[in-house]
């Protein structure tokens, strides 16, 4: 899978800390720069700094663009962590590709509702609200304590119930950035005592799910279970989104199931999902432009 030397020399991806499937991104991103013919960074899956920024060229729509303007001008009072430049000028962060992905949803909720109510058969009724970066209380011991956020919340309706889905997207993570001293240094007690006392986890697991590769998926898989046991919704759960390419990622999940008390997605609130079925789905929903541009610049091959 990891593209040629020369390959990565021509589109200036040659960078040594990669993992196959990173290179392989990284490639990826370059090339739908080159074909785009825009301004190129410090590396090819970057954008020249100030371009990105004045011409939100890292996002396929105008709604989306006008969507990222208004989240980051709103992040001081939620609370929401969006990393600027990275937003603007980084191809490969995945924090651009929640907002391609799920951008234009936000603005047609029945869309949204036949894309969600396709890949969560018997799930999804109506989905009411697309919200990014979202916690329902930053540092809020009721929940976790801490300044975990899901990438994407979703909400709906379903049976006469009001319901979520928490979404962590990942890309060319490895899911190792995390080191064992900073989980060890953001390791708070709120995580054992949720941990221990909601059954889903197997007795002897708190020791290794604190500790990476699992530690933001264990982080975010409680603020979901905390969230439905302090009632805000009749029910939810956490879906962790990767591409299907991504051994790391697909190592990390399989490793992490193993600590969980039920393999049944509905009790444990775990649903890992393939980042292809998702965009694949929406580009069957919607053949558009953006549609096929988001299947070329992530799925695509080189």
């Amino acid at each position: 899978m990891r593209p040629t030397i020369e390959d990565r020399k021509l589109y200036n991806v040659d960078y040594s800390k990669d993992t196959d499937f990173s290179a392989f991104a990284r490639l990826l991103q370059s090339k739908w720069r080159a074909k785009k013919d825009l301004k190129e960074g410090k590396l090819g899956n970057f954008l020249d700094t100030d371009f990105s920024i004045t011409s939100k060229a890292n996002f396929l729509t105008e709604n989306i663009k006008e969507l990222v303007t208004r989240e980051i001008s709103q992040s001081k009072s939620t609370g929401a962590l969006i990393k600027q430049p990275r937003i603007w000028n980084n191809l490969l962060s995945s924090q651009p590709l929640c907002f391609n992905l799920f951008g234009e949803l936000h603005f047609d909720l029945e869309l949204a509702t036949k894309f969600f109510g396709q890949l969560f058969p018997g799930k999804i009724e109506t989905v009411t609200s697309i919200k990014f970066e979202y916690s329902p209380g930053r540092g809020n011991k009721q929940y976790i304590g801490d300044h975990s956020a899901f990438d994407v919340f979703i909400e709906y309706h379903n049976k006469g119930k009001n319901g979520f889905i928490g979404i962590e997207v990942k890309y060319a993570e490895s899911l190792k950035e995390e080191t064992k001293e900073m989980a060890d240094k953001n390791f708070k007690d709120t995580y054992a005592d949720l941990t221990k006392s909601c059954n889903l986890f197997k007795s002897d697991s708190l020791v290794q799910l604190r500790l990476p590769p699992f530690s933001q998926i264990w982080r975010d898989h409680l603020l979901a279970i905390s969230i439905v046991k302090k009632h805000d919704y009749d029910e939810g759960f956490f879906v962790f989104l990767f591409p299907s390419k991504n051994s790391q990622c697909q190592k990390g999940v399989d490793d992490y199931k193993t600590y969980l008390s039920f393999e049944n997605e509905d009790k444990s609130m775990f649903s890992p999902r393939y980042l292809d079925d998702f965009i694949l789905t929406l580009r069957k929903l919607r053949n558009d432009t953006w549609t096929r541009e988001l299947e070329d610049r992530y799925i695509g091959t080189v």
